[in-house]
């Protein structure tokens, strides 16, 4: 189940305009928890609190007396903070009560107008946001996956995301590479080139999949094999110049020289601007010296 929520998100599960949503972050009623890339998300607990004020609001209920019958609480009651919206709440008038422990703890009095159990609400929410959740397609989560994994405070959001998507689809081969791409980040090589693995088997013709499994495979020591996916890679577009510097670097590996001078001038004809431009010279002049002594 999602475990972060933007403020669209919570607008689309709860029903509550962004505005609203904004008006009770400004004045501190209920504000987005979770940090996550210099965003603040909703989770859970959150929706739950915003859940329970969208109800008292609907009552009439001011929400600034919402606010302050909740802070005076946590004042008074230390031991709920961050746990009020797991309570059962009444509310009398404008003031707001909470049973905790079968006591009944108010901070202000007033006639009882309802009750409702927020054991019922936290379900009734489980529900909503699975409900959410199944209504979003395998390219939402997708795109969800690519908000999140430019980070790597937020990979484990990123990893749900795919992996939500591949469930919906699964020969979702760029799912799967950009999850083997995270493990390769975190240097996970034998836990990133089972996903590759999956992205070639879902699209044989996946040419970045191939470059990616190489480089996992030779960061493991497999050389020879990391060669074999590079030239696959390459064989499936042409026009790789990445593909080539691997190929070169991996060739003088196992001192396959000449073949290592081909692949580093292929890539010269694509690139021949930037800092990899300028070691790949520098390998060639080397090799042609070697070369010529040979």
């Amino acid at each position: 189940m999602l475990s972060s929520f933007s403020r669209e998100d919570v607008s689309n599960i709860l029903g509550i305009r962004a505005g609203r949503l904004r008006y009770w972050n400004r004045i501190g009623l209920v504000k987005p928890s979770t940090h996550q890339k210099g965003k603040r998300y909703y989770n859970f607990h959150d929706l739950i609190c915003l859940k329970t004020a969208k109800g008292l609001v609907s009552q009439g209920l001011q929400a600034t007396k919402v606010k302050r019958s909740v802070e005076s609480l946590r004042k008074k009651f230390p031991e709920l903070e961050d746990r009020w919206a797991g309570q059962r709440l009444y509310v009398f008038g404008s003031r707001a009560l909470i049973s905790h422990r079968d006591n009944l703890m108010d901070t202000q009095s007033g006639q009882l107008l309802f009750k409702f159990n927020l054991d019922d609400l936290t379900r009734d929410l489980h529900d909503q946001v699975k409900d959410f959740s199944f209504h979003k397609t395998a390219e939402d989560w997708f795109a969800e996956g690519l908000v999140y994994d430019s980070s790597e405070e937020t990979f484990d959001l990123a990893l749900q995301a795919y992996r939500e998507a591949v469930k919906l689809n699964p020969n979702f081969s760029d799912a799967y590479v950009n999850m083997g791409n995270i493990f390769f980040y975190l240097k996970k090589y034998e836990e990133a080139t089972p996903y590759f693995r999956f992205a070639i088997e879902a699209e044989p013709g996946n040419a970045r999949a191939f470059f990616n499994l190489g480089n996992a495979l030779e960061e493991m020591g497999s050389t020879r094999e990391a060669i074999d996916c590079y030239q696959k890679a390459r064989d499936l577009d042409a026009s790789f110049p990445d593909v080539h510097y691997n190929l070169a670097a991996a060739c003088e590996k196992l001192e396959q020289w000449r073949e290592a001078f081909h692949h580093w001038t292929t890539y010269l004809k694509w690139d021949s601007l930037s800092p990899q431009a300028e070691f790949a010279r520098t390998r060639i002049r080397l090799l042609k010296s070697n070369l010529a002594r040979h």
